[in-house]
């Protein structure tokens, strides 16, 4: 039974009672009986859980279902609850599990037991309150809840154990109570007499005790005083700080003992007698002069030293305390002061003045109400001096009428006491003739800002190397042209020796920085890691090299190293906001203001809790937590745009998930975080949805819980309005229930946070350099409002999140943005994961998953959501709906096979619900007449770069057009609602659905004298390359029929003219790339960009003839290197290549295709002589891949260039198994790889057998001797070799002896490459002047 096994589960974790344990396993039991006859029941025990801070706690929560449990359908919540504020402790969703609060877990692995108990370690004052654990499991669902309280006992410490002190003296004993929770507590002070007597007197009154002070934490530190005088009857007595809390079986005591100096017992014996004698003579004569003079004299202050703490670091939280003891009367001075060092002037930070109420106080502060009456009560005064935040708690004892005062000076951020400083704390009273001063001395901690540039935790150990090789090419154009500073540099930092300087220097000047990384990279990663280090502080030399390597590191930055807000857990009463440059606690707005943040985030919450419908036709609006699937988010990548934005390269191997919560926070410790952030993602990738749900959360309290007011705006709102407004003016139109709190708002502007989704769509353009007028109530233009938002001049202090895809902001306007961030979509595991919520069923979901993985062409769109939702629409109506599901054999090859099926589906919706969409045909001209006008719609919003059409675009395309009667048009776009203007606006499902709709206008217009298909194909811009890529899908004989019951009669679908565009955009010559510098980059990418284009064109078109026509006019030489292929990219080269009869050369260098692209390209790259792959990271995986091709029978390469490709020992071995068979490979560069010793070794095996390689490039592998002492003996034995490159190598003077022995022997081998290695001068010579078999050997 699972309670069983859940016995055991909780022992590890429980550290309770034994009784306690057998009740909860008695109500367990009771409970599974019980729900033998119950659909859903969750039991959580304990009711009340108590706990003590730091420890782990186990939350207890079992449920039980009639139905057979399966993870994919069990949600589980646990919300933590204080008052009226919940937020969520962990979700497990449909499969996905997410923890907001760190330290909180399920045990996943026993969910499927029907156990969803909650660990949460190292408890702290922040996870009091009730928690509740909510499992569903469609459609039921039951709720169980427990309250969680913890304590924290005190620790309590004295200043001293024994005190010595003069007669008539004075000194104070202070008692410290620290980090203590809750905060009721009891200080008493006990006195024992002198040696001997062990009789306890209280005398707490006689004590002064502070205020209690609460710690980041929530716990408190305490202090309180004890002035003890010196008499002579007092020798040997103890005092004791006795402390009581509840978190304390027993009260704590601390003892100090007092010593008299000069006391003597038997003296002190003989006296006593005498001077209790004169006491009682006296004591009548003194008493009325007492009374008389008791209220008229002074009594002068007893002033304790600073108190500071004994241990403190930069972060921690700081206070100094003096107190002022036992004076009259109440009117007094005290002052605090502050000098750093080096500067001998000290400057005031607070004067405060008993009589008088001319301290600077702070509306926002909470100040205690003041008498000045001399019968007061007990007062605590706060009050805010600039970085500082200060305390005084006034004592009045009424026994001796005489007043204690506690001056607390609380550091409000640790920057405030940076470095040394000296402060002084200074009293003026009456009784006293000259001032007292205090002095306390500061030496903190870390005060310096760290000057290391690294995180302390990366990915990967051998980041650095892995980061030379992908910014590789950026790094030497910016260092080659000045390089021999740097290079000085490096030397002096003992990264490189002079023999390196020197080498790097005498290299030609295009050679430079390369060679320089090809020596560090091979060096391991400390040297790559000290490159960077130096690289980064040489921004004049190299301006912009800085945030290059930013940029180039941020993804390689361990998650845990980067700082995160921990949002479960901010302590809301000391989340801070600018206000006149003084910050405040959230919990101390106005009463209007807090009562408008509430109505604010009902009406967001009841908004933002549902996602809007997909289609015309979709009448759900599905639940936002249950739609949201989170993304992979990154620090943004410079973008190619030669480019469409969905087909650029995506790279997961470098980046990580980025939770929403993250999105805010400071990017480096010490940091802030920052003020206007801009998140980019392609269309459809789920931007909006993203911010639809960081809204929904802020309701919730479980996102940017630091903000207290979100306001969220939608440029295509924004676009209605077309006269000057003012801020004021927007937000009452926007949010009316904020009308009469907005301006108090204002005043605490650091903690708005503004939202606004997709600028892409914003008609006008955000013009930064105008100058506004600035005030909210002061109306302008809405660009121009935003921008005053986005630069500060509006609301300074508040946070703005936006946006966009990526073809908006220019880079020269990204100045203005604190954080670039980008979202990539989903990967593999995603793709998958959605399909599944989508789908609803696990086999079907799996089956579908297989088989659009299995066609690239769709499968390299997944990443992009509604593309997903595009695919799983058509799926469930013309598949599920008619279970069909066996029938996923018709499955769609191509992008344009979807969404000609995907369109009629949309068109047969709500026609008939039986009619299937296969047999749905138009047969009306009328109709397809209405199909043809919204494509036209679709070609004018591609032109002009248009996706949102407004109701004036409808009524002017559409629905003025006499032709149009079926109203086709409203099931295809997607109508919106905007409240602000009361009007609509249309768009397309997807940007993607839009350019097949533009394509199949291309196809079909009879515009005279206007050539579509030539404009199409002959455009520069990359904004028509799925267009053109949908235009050849369509003219497919496989597609005619389909395309037939969409196009009128009379229109004619120009086959011709697209086939003869296709044939002429193939043919377009490639310019040689004489050099490769960033112009050169751009100016041939663009060539290879066509001739890739025309590739997914024959794709698509799926036309023999006309591949094999194209193929025998593409050039033997084929070149796509650095532009970036993904895997359909492969798929499309090599259909064309398939036909290329005559290919001789393909280079492929700096692709990032990797191993799964190139794996497509497999049967192509045997057929060629020249393969060049260098630059492309394909590690093992991927030599595999060029291995196979190698043992071939009809393998035709020749040459076959591999440099820089992180090819380890394993790959090394493929390759070398390959060539043991191989007689066709020549030439074979293995540059800069990871061979190692064990790699060469089976190199050298495989050249003892090949007897046709004759060139062999392994320069930068770190074979060491061992290495050597292998190639060796393979030259001992190889005859075909007739060059041989093994420089930089980490060959010692050990390894060139092996190959003395070796050149006596060999007698073909006619170059080595081996001098640039650790060989000293001598050891050259020796073996330049050995007897070589080959007189004309030449050594390198």
């Amino acid at each position: 039974m699972m309670y069983i096994s859940f016995y055991f589960f909780t022992n590890q974790y429980q550290n309770k009672t034994d009784w306690t344990m057998n009740c909860f396993l008695v109500e367990l039991m009771i409970f599974y009986i019980v729900s033998l006859g119950a659909t859903l029941e969750v039991v959580v025990s304990p009711a009340v859980f108590s706990a003590t801070i730091g420890e782990s706690v186990l939350l207890g929560c079992l449920f039980s279902h009639t139905a057979e449990l399966d993870l994919r359908y069990i949600v589980i919540e646990w919300n933590h609850r204080v008052g009226d504020d919940e937020k969520a402790v962990c979700l497990f969703d449909f499969g996905e599990y997410e923890s907001y609060r760190p330290g909180s877990s399920l045990f996943l692995n026993e969910i499927s037991k029907a156990n969803a108990s909650l660990l949460i370690k190292n408890v702290t004052i922040h996870d009091i309150g009730s928690y509740s654990c909510t499992v569903s499991i469609s459609p039921d669902k039951a709720r169980g809840q427990v309250t969680l309280s913890v304590t924290a006992p005190p620790t309590v410490s004295v200043n001293t154990a024994n005190i010595i002190i003069e007669p008539g003296e004075d000194k104070a004993i202070i008692c410290e109570m620290r980090n203590f929770y809750p905060e009721n507590h009891s200080v008493s002070w006990l006195k024992s007499g002198s040696k001997g007597s062990g009789n306890q007197v209280n005398i707490t009154s006689r004590a002064v005790t502070g205020l209690s002070q609460q710690n980041q934490d929530g716990t408190f530190n305490l202090l309180s005083f004890l002035i003890i005088k010196g008499n002579q009857t007092d020798d040997g007595a103890s005092y004791f700080c006795e402390v009581s809390h509840e978190a304390l079986k027993t009260p704590l005591q601390k003892a100090v003992s007092l010593t008299i100096k000069g006391s003597n017992p038997r003296i002190r014996s003989q006296a006593l007698l005498t001077i209790l004698l004169t006491f009682m003579i006296t004591a009548v004569v003194c008493f009325g002069t007492f009374i008389f003079y008791s209220h008229k004299r002074t009594v002068a202050p007893k002033v304790t030293d600073i108190i500071k703490p004994r241990h403190f670091h930069k972060d921690d939280p700081l206070s100094l305390v003096c107190a002022v003891l036992w004076f009259k009367p109440k009117a007094i001075r005290v002052s605090w002061y502050r000098e750093e060092a080096g500067k001998f002037q000290r400057v005031l930070i607070s004067k405060w003045d008993s009589t008088t109420s001319s301290v600077k106080q702070r509306e926002y502060r909470r100040i205690e109400d003041y008498f000045q009456s001399d019968h007061e009560q007990d007062k605590t005064m706060h009050f805010a001096e600039g970085e500082y935040d200060i305390t005084m708690t006034l004592n009045n004892h009424k026994e001796s009428g005489t007043y204690s005062l506690i001056s607390q000076l609380i550091f409000r951020y640790a920057e405030a006491a940076k470095g040394s400083q000296t402060y002084f704390f200074e009293v003026k009273h009456n009784s006293l003739k000259q001032t007292i001063s205090k002095v306390a001395v500061l030496e903190i901690k870390g005060a310096c800002d760290n000057t290391e540039y690294f995180p302390s935790k990366m990915k990967r150990q051998d980041w650095a190397m892995h980061a030379i090789e992908e910014g590789r090419r950026t790094v030497v154009n910016y260092i080659s042209p000045n390089i021999l500073p740097l290079l000085k540099l490096l030397m002096e930092k003992k990264i490189i020796s002079e023999d390196d300087h020197n080498v790097v220097k005498d290299k030609p000047d295009v050679d430079k920085g390369r060679t320089l990384l090809d020596m560090l990279s091979h060096r391991g990663q400390q040297p790559c890691a000290n490159f960077f280090n130096v690289l980064q502080g040489t921004e004049d030399l190299y301006p912009g090299i800085k945030e290059y390597i930013k940029l180039l590191l941020e993804s390689y930055i361990d998650k845990d190293d980067r700082p995160i807000i921990d949002l479960l857990h901010e302590d809301l009463p000391t989340v801070r906001f600018e206000v006149n440059n003084e910050k405040i606690r959230i919990t101390d707005f106005p009463e209007e203001i807090s009562e408008a943040v509430a109505t604010h985030k009902c009406t967001l919450k009841a908004q933002m809790e549902r996602i809007k419908p997909y289609f015309a036709f979709d009448n759900s609006a599905p639940l936002l937590q249950e739609h949201f699937t989170s993304l992979v988010i990154l620090n943004v990548r410079e973008r190619n745009k030669t480019e469409h934005e969905l087909l650029q390269h995506r790279d997961y191997t470098a980046c990580e998930r980025i939770d929403l919560k993250q999105l805010l926070s400071p990017s480096a410790p010490g940091e802030k975080s920052p003020r206007v952030t801009l998140v980019q993602g392609v269309a459809g990738i789920g931007k909006s949805v993203m911010m639809q749900k960081l809204t929904h959360s802020w309701t919730c309290g479980t996102i940017c819980a630091g903000f207290y007011m979100l306001l969220y705006f939608s440029f295509r709102e924004l676009n209605t309005i077309n006269e000057k407004i003012s801020l004021t003016e927007l937000i009452i139109r926007s949010y009316p229930h904020l009308r009469a709190s907005w301006n108090k708002m204002l005043e605490y502007p650091g903690g708005i946070l503004f939202l606004f989704d997709g600028l892409d769509e914003f008609k006008l353009s955000l013009e930064f350099n105008i100058n506004s007028p600035v005030g909210s109530s002061i109306a302008q233009y809405i660009n121009h409002l935003i921008v005053s938002i986005i630069k500060g001049d509006l609301v300074p202090g508040a946070s703005i999140l936006i946006t966009s895809r990526p073809t908006t902001i220019d880079l020269d306007n990204k100045t203005y943005f604190n954080r670039c961030a980008e979202i990539l979509g989903f990967s593999k595991k995603e793709i998958a994961g959605y399909l599944l919520k989508r789908l609803k069923d696990k086999k079907v979901a799996d089956h579908v998953f297989r088989t659009v993985k299995s066609i690239d062409s769709l499968y390299g769109l997944c990443y992009v959501p509604a593309f997903c939702d595009i695919l799983c629409f058509y799926l469930q109506k013309s598949f599920h709906c008619k279970g069909k599901w066996s029938q996923l054999s018709s499955f769609p090859r191509t992008i344009t096979d979807l969404f000609l099926r995907f369109t009629k589906c949309l068109l047969v919706c709500n026609n008939d619900e039986d009619e299937d969409p296969e047999s749905f045909c138009i047969e009306d001209d009328e109709d397809k007449n209405e199909i043809i006008t919204l494509a036209q719609l679709a070609w004018d919003g591609v032109i002009n770069k248009t996706i949102i059409f407004s109701a004036k675009d409808i009524e002017k395309n559409i629905t003025q057009n006499p032709k149009i009667t079926k109203s086709f048009w409203k099931k295809i776009l997607t109508k919106e609602s905007l409240k602000m203007m009361q009007s609509h606006i249309w768009q397309f499902f997807h940007l993607t659905h839009q350019e097949f709709f533009a394509a199949l206008y291309c196809i079909s217009a009879n515009e005279p004298g206007v050539d579509h298909v030539h404009k199409a194909f002959s455009s520069k811009s990359n904004v028509f390359e799925i267009v053109l890529r949908f235009t050849a899908g369509l003219v497919s004989r496989s597609n005619r029929a389909l395309v037939k019951q969409l196009v009128p009669e009379h229109y004619q679908v120009k086959e011709r003219e697209v086939f003869a565009a296709i044939k002429n955009v193939a043919a377009v010559a490639v310019p040689k790339e004489d050099t490769v510098t960033p112009e050169n980059i751009i100016k041939y990418t663009a060539h290879k960009r066509q001739k890739l284009t025309a590739s997914h064109c024959l794709y698509e078109a799926a036309n023999e003839e006309l591949t094999q026509q194209v193929a025998s006019q593409t050039s033997d030489v084929v070149n796509f290197s650095y532009i970036s292929l993904n895997v359909t990219d492969c798929t499309a080269i090599a259909n064309l290549l398939s036909y290329h009869t005559t290919i001789k050369t393909l280079e492929l260098d700096g692709c990032k295709a990797g191993a799964s692209g190139f794996q497509r390209l497999e049967s192509v790259f045997s057929r060629v002589k020249t393969l060049s792959l260098e630059g492309n990271m394909l590690e093992d995986e991927g030599a595999e891949i060029i291995a196979s091709a190698l043992k071939t029978k009809m393998c035709r390469i020749e040459i076959l260039r591999l440099k820089h490709n992180s090819i380890g020992k394993k790959g090394a071995a493929q390759i070398a198994e390959a060539l043991k068979t191989n007689s066709s490979l020549k030439t074979l560069g293995l540059r800069a790889n990871a061979v190692g010793a064990e790699g060469a070794h089976s190199m050298a095996e495989a050249l003892e057998i090949n007897t046709t390689l004759r060139v062999f490039g392994l320069q930068f592998n770190k074979i060491g001797d061992e290495g050597a002492m292998y190639m060796a003996q393979a030259v001992k034995r190889n005859c075909s070799l007739v060059e041989l490159r093994l420089g930089d190598n980490d060959i010692t003077e050990k390894g060139s002896d092996y190959f003395r022995s070796a050149l006596e022997v060999n007698g073909t081998l006619e170059e080595l490459w081996i001098l640039v290695n650790n060989i000293s001068n001598d050891g050259k010579e020796r073996l330049k002047n050995a007897s070589h078999k080959n007189p004309n050997l030449r050594l390198n």
